[in-house]
């Protein structure tokens, strides 16, 4: 399988088939991502609880700034499909320049503010004294190479709504191990190692924290260096122009935020919950919130298929409208979640029964795993609910119906996974384990309403 899928095969190719086309490169690209966060957090982890605190503060105001790009993201992904599967090829190359016009402007924005005021974001998040100055270093130093990061978020998005998920599989893929190889030369000092039965001598900077930060920021910067390069390479699915204005067109940047600014606000809106569910659970101190952050890094396994079906969903439902074919739109929307459900209720079965050996892979501290294994059983039984979260949404978007799962997420966050956290932890008094309890049911609760949205069927009449 290429990771490329020409329209005419969309229409009459088998539809599994078609699906694992566009699905397994990008749950390739996850896998990749997802082991180098548990090397990343495992090198992390040998620093002790403040090493580890010092990240996990820093999660959530990051998924949030990915947050603001996820507007950007979205509408880009969706209106390139559409015009690839109406044969439009010109039209989808333009909306990807101008989205990485926009994309540029608010990146120097961001990253100037993070530089001047980061050292506050680490004090809202009720941080503990010892890991403010670790904390602070982390997220100045990610922002160091944003304008390069969010221009690989947003061509990653563009090629993958033309239907190609290998490029972005495989630049990902490189940049995971720089990532890792940076860490293993940033974080630790110069030592001797064994390799092979023979003592080697590795050089190392010994920076801690900071060397994990600075890992990721380069390591995401070639990502968007590499990006770029394939995008205006010659065999690029979609080849913008480099004649011309560099000026938004605002008739674009309408016709983009029309799709997209839902699901910026959307991400944005589960994002802010998350801060504040991070707000909660670093409330319960250091260790809990260590346990807290190695097991939201060991149940992101499971977002490998969910990030591959998603993406596919998004695509095929978007080329198949702009086909003008809503029902192989529907099909395809469905058949995708069926695959979905499947493999990842399979994760939900290796988080249940192995819960301490993936604690074990990042801490020997038996306070922590203990914690981190009582949460990972609670996440196994909602996976189902989590494969409908992602790949309904995904299918929803490619439709250019992004309001309902923006109502969806602030319902299920702020309605019932805030509330119901705060209600366990400080009232039952159910520390960790409560929290993840108030999670779980966010999941349930939005899988349910993402699958009645979609099979409702009104995203079939959206216009973009």
């Amino acid at each position: 399988m290429s990771g490329k899928i020409q329209n005419n095969e969309l229409l009459e190719g088998s539809i599994k088939k078609n699906i694992m086309i566009l699905a397994w490169p990008a749950i390739i690209e996850m896998l990749m991502a997802t082991l180098v966060q548990f090397v990343d957090t495992a090198m992390v982890s040998s620093l002790g609880p403040v090493g580890i605190a010092a990240v996990a503060i820093n999660m959530s105001p990051m998924w949030l700034m990915n947050g603001m790009f996820m507007g950007l993201s979205v509408g880009t992904t969706a209106l390139v499909a559409r015009h690839i599967g109406a044969g439009e090829p010109k039209e989808a190359a333009y909306i990807t320049r101008q989205s990485m016009i926009i994309g540029v402007i608010g990146a120097v924005v961001l990253s100037a503010s993070i530089l001047l005021f980061g050292q506050k974001i680490p004090v809202f998040m009720g941080a503990e004294e010892e890991v403010l100055a670790p904390a602070t270093d982390y997220i100045k130093i990610i922002s160091a190479t944003f304008i390069l990061s969010f221009t690989s978020f947003i061509v990653a998005s563009a090629l993958r709504g033309a239907g190609d998920t290998k490029t972005p599989m495989r630049i990902n893929i490189i940049s995971n191990v720089v990532n890792v190889i940076g860490n293993f030369l940033l974080i630790f000092p110069s030592r001797n190692i064994s390799l092979i039965g023979m003592e080697v001598f590795v050089p190392g900077a010994g920076m801690g924290v900071a060397g994990a930060a600075l890992a990721t920021s380069v390591s995401r910067g070639l990502a968007g260096l590499l990006m770029v390069i394939k995008l205006y390479g010659r065999n690029s699915v979609i080849k913008p122009e480099l004649r011309g204005t560099y000026l938004p067109d605002i008739k674009v940047l309408k016709r983009i935020l029309h799709v997209g600014l839902p699901s910026a606000v959307e991400r944005i809106t589960l994002s802010l919950g998350q801060v504040l569910f991070t707000r909660i659970v670093a409330g319960l101190g250091t260790i809990q919130l260590a346990a807290h952050h190695i097991a939201i890094v060991a149940e992101a396994i499971s977002y490998m298929p969910g990030f591959g079906f998603s993406i596919a969903a998004t695509t095929l439902v978007g080329q198949m409208l702009g086909a003008g074919r809503p029902q192989k739109a529907e099909i395809y929307g469905k058949e995708t979640l069926k695959l979905g459900v499947l493999v990842m209720s399979v994760m939900g079965i290796v988080f249940l029964v192995f819960p301490g050996f993936l604690m074990r892979i990042f801490t020997n501290d038996p306070e922590v795993i203990g914690y981190g294994v009582v949460c990972l059983r609670i996440i196994a039984l909602c996976q189902p609910f989590f494969a409908s979260t992602m790949i309904q949404a995904g299918a929803l978007r490619g439709a250019g119906d992004t309001r309902w799962p923006l109502y969806i997420t602030i319902i299920c966050m702020w309605g019932v996974r805030l509330l119901t956290a705060w209600f366990f932890v400080y009232v039952l008094d159910l520390g960790l384990m409560g929290a993840w309890f108030g999670m779980a049911l966010d999941f349930i609760a939005r899988g349910i309403l993402m699958f009645i949205r979609f099979n409702r069927g009104d995203w079939k009449n959206i216009e973009v």
